[in-house]
């Protein structure tokens, strides 16, 4: 029992910090990325040297995120079976958001920036577009069952239900009425519609920061 409960510390703990260093990674990339996408076209901008390691970053934050998510469940389990619901479906938008468009960028971007810059300017496909909806969908029911049992039960700490539910506003607003085009030129304006997942992340790196720190104090 012993070694299953050390087992079972040290995956918590390591959970934990994936969830922290992943979500600090993803905000840092999304950051970036919008200074670049602001400064120039967005043709111009995936070619440039900055754009790969960006990329990378983020990718690295979203991969990290995934795994750690497992070692928050006991947490949204106790706010109920909403909450856990929801939680799942957070995980699979932000495979979508999080790890797919991340790919995208990294991989087919900077290629059709060179090949075929002008697909860049045209429509994305249907099918592309009906899993963006889908993604966004989830998303925003995701955070609405999470947030509204944990706001009920009066669960520690209540900020990151509102940090939930502004992470589902701002993705709605962001993706749909900011900048539904694609990157904007205004900086400030660039950087509000991609915070979407800031919020959603500044909850995650919380509950990491707190898993490691709790598994810290138990086995010092």
């Amino acid at each position: 029992m012993a070694g299953r409960e050390f087992t079972q510390c040290w995956l918590l703990r390591g959970g934990g910090g994936a969830l922290l260093l992943g979500s600090v990674a993803y905000i840092l990339h999304l950051v970036l990325r919008s200074v670049v996408t602001a400064s120039s076209a967005l043709e111009v901008a995936s070619t440039a040297g900055s754009w790969i390691p960006i990329h990378l970053l983020g990718l690295a934050g979203a991969v990290l995120v995934l795994l750690g998510l497992p070692a928050i469940v006991p947490r949204f389990a106790d706010a109920g079976r909403g909450a856990s619901m929801g939680l799942a479906l957070l995980a699979v938008s932000w495979v979508f958001f999080g790890l797919f468009l991340t790919l995208y960028g990294l991989l087919v971007l900077p290629w059709l920036a060179r090949s075929a810059p002008f697909l860049l300017q045209e429509a994305p496909p249907r099918a592309f577009v009906i899993m963006f909806a889908a993604a966004l969908l989830l998303w925003l029911a995701g955070t609405v069952l999470v947030a509204i049992p944990w706001l009920r039960q009066s669960q520690q700490p209540t900020w990151m239900a509102y940090a939930l539910l502004a992470s589902g506003v701002l993705a709605v607003l962001g993706n749909l009425v900011l900048a539904p085009s694609g990157p904007a030129s205004n900086l400030a304006l660039n950087l509000l519609s991609n915070m979407g997942p800031v919020p959603l992340l500044a909850a995650f790196a919380h509950l990491g920061f707190q898993l490691r720190s709790e598994h810290v104090l138990q086995h010092s």
